[in-house]
């Protein structure tokens, strides 16, 4: 499979196509497009902060995330076609013959090591999800107040890269019973959902209690 540059597509070229009903794009493609949403909205809310703020301790915290966002927002990108052609191996393992016990062996084992590699993509997903996730924090405590919406947005669909990313894999774990790789991310998995589920709850905490302080 040529790589798809799904990037390059439209949105409405992209959308049509992940309803379709065929295997590609699919729910990694789309988990990844929106974490580089997330960071691209955390890009807008720390350019625009930076430039509102008057606190030298308050632009310098920004602008180290700076970089680090827009690294996470390409990085995003090219996981979408990572994910697309990971995927893709899976497909084409499973067309592999199967009519005799020799090939049914053979079979297997390709399909069990085309889901390892398929781990990859939103695995990455999840682990860049939870950092955009705690930038998330650091702009609803110290953005400016007219980028709070932004925020809000951007850290909730972090929190759900986190997520997407994860089901992603341990659906692919489901597939690979026996596979060496298979407890070691599990136990990945566990933990960076339980680190998730905690960031998340800061996250919310902080940009209500942001949004609440400027209603009273």
């Amino acid at each position: 499979m040529d790589r798809p540059n799904f990037p390059q597509w439209t949105i409405l070229a992209f959308v049509e196509q992940l309803a379709e009903g065929t295997p590609l794009p699919g729910g990694g493609c789309a988990v990844s497009v929106v974490g580089a949403l997330a960071a691209a909205l955390g890009s807008l809310a720390g350019q625009i902060s930076r430039r509102k703020t008057a606190d030298p301790e308050q632009e310098a915290a920004l602008a180290a995330i700076q970089p680090q966002i827009e690294r996470a927002r390409q990085t995003f990108l090219d996981l979408i076609d990572a994910d697309a052609l990971a995927y893709h191996e899976v497909v084409l393992a499973r067309r592999l013959p199967h009519a005799t016990a020799a090939a049914r062996q053979l079979r297997d084992q390709a399909i069990i090591q085309a889901f390892a590699r398929a781990c990859g993509p939103p695995l990455d997903m999840a682990r860049l999800g939870l950092e955009v996730l705690d930038w998330a924090t650091l702009l609803a405590e110290k953005g400016s107040p007219v980028i709070l919406a932004d925020v809000g947005v951007m850290g909730f669909l972090a929190l759900a890269v986190v997520h997407g990313g994860l089901v992603n894999v341990l659906a692919n774990l489901t597939m690979m019973a026996g596979a060496p790789e298979t407890a070691a991310w599990h136990r990945e998995a566990t933990g960076l959902k339980t680190a998730a589920e905690a960031r998340g709850r800061n996250f919310a905490a902080a940009i209500y209690s942001r949004l609440a302080s400027g209603l009273s």
